[in-house]
């Protein structure tokens, strides 16, 4: 990429209103991100730097990260890709990508939004040799970008662990790529691990169908000595990665759990967040079952009753959110799928949820679990 960034103003005109990219101002920082996309967010060369920029408060840019690059086939059919160009193929791994960056005089490691608890567990575990080539390829105007992987902070892929690897560097300002043999040097002269490299792309339609036939791993990005890149994830770890982003909101283990599909999302879960979640569900379970037996009672003591004297006892002894129960009895109807419409309905969002929280004893903590697209 060579998109020249010297200073914020040369990013905020070409930001357009309305896409998703923000500028976050702190005392001593600005970070320009993007929180959503849409069909404009990466509408000119420009947004797709807009990807953690790092800016000095008096607006010099201080770090560079990865620009943002799209899986093969999202932008691109593989026929258009010129394959013949100068590449290297490179491990995807599982992690969290981080930067240094220098704040005033103290160095510090940051993800896309600043200095995240990621981003301070990384450089609690970065080692003498990563401290000094941050120092060096920050005083010679280079970002070098680095992916943690750790168990403590597991997306989808298991690292045993944690783990500071080498991805890339760029300069700066300019946005160009360091080649990866200069990479490979750069690692090499601080100890510092480096991204595993698999050559090139021979036949790309292979290529693809092999990467999208492996397990245990992300996939691969494919580096252009240009700074184009391409990446490609295997099918089995898009499918983990779904089934734990939507694990992150309650709404949708709601919905789960409404629908009788726990068992079927276990299997892309690691075991520590499928123990979470088997929890929830016999939590809810266990509060329907304990409503059906009571308003089940409520039916047969009032079940000969006029109808009309039926819905004052209802009114009079059932809290309103079960009175659909009480007429589902009443009426002939299973009372348990009655109870269930009801976590249905509370499941098409977060608020609904909170009006019946009480009633089904949920709890769901699922701040840890929210993962950026990679």
């Amino acid at each position: 990429m060579s998109i020249r960034i010297e200073t914020i103003d040369d990013v905020l005109p070409h930001i357009p209103e309305g896409v998703g990219i923000i500028v976050s101002r702190r005392p001593d920082l600005q970070v320009v991100d993007y929180v959503f996309t849409n069909d404009d967010t990466f509408s000119n060369p420009v947004t797709l730097e807009c990807r953690g920029l790092k800016f000095a408060p008096d607006g010099r840019i201080l770090a560079r990260p990865f620009h943002k690059f799209f899986n093969v086939g999202e932008k691109e059919m593989p026929e258009t890709v010129d394959w013949s160009r100068p590449h290297v193929v490179l491990d995807k791994l599982d992690g969290s990508m981080v930067h240094p960056c220098l704040v005033g005089d103290r160095l510090a490691f940051m993800t896309r939004m600043g200095e995240s608890a990621q981003a301070k567990a990384a450089f609690a575990c970065a080692s003498p040799g990563a401290i000094a080539l941050c120092r060096e390829a920050l005083a010679a105007g280079i970002t070098p970008i680095f992916e943690f992987t750790s168990p403590e902070h597991r997306i989808v892929v298991s690292y045993e662990t944690p783990a500071l690897t080498l991805l890339g560097a760029r300069e700066t300002v300019s946005g160009h790529y360091l080649p990866h043999g200069e990479l490979e040097a750069l690692a090499r002269r601080h100890d510092v691990a480096l991204v595993r490299s698999f050559g090139a792309v021979g036949d790309f339609r292979t290529f693809i169908a092999d990467a999208r036939g492996l397990e245990g791993v992300e996939g691969y990005v494919v580096a252009f000595e240009d700074g184009h890149r391409l990446k490609l994830k295997a099918d089995a770890y898009v499918l983990r990665h779904k089934a734990l982003a939507g694990v992150a909101y309650e709404k949708n283990l709601l919905e789960w759990v409404a629908a009788e599909a726990v068992d079927d999302v276990l299997p892309l879960l690691s075991p520590e967040v499928g123990a979470r979640v088997i929890a929830y569900r016999d939590q809810v379970h266990a509060d329907v079952e304990r409503w059906l037996a009571e308003i089940t009672r409520f039916f047969e003591a009032h079940r000969d009753q006029p109808r009309r004297e039926y819905a004052q006892a209802v009114q009079s002894t059932l809290d309103k959110r079960l009175h659909s129960v009480a007429f589902a009895l009443l009426d002939g109807r299973d009372g348990r799928a009655a109870l269930v419409k009801l976590l249905t309905w509370a499941s098409r969002s977060e608020p609904r949820i909170d009006t019946i929280r009480d009633l089904f004893g949920m709890t769901w903590e699922g701040q840890d679990l929210i993962v950026e697209p990679g």
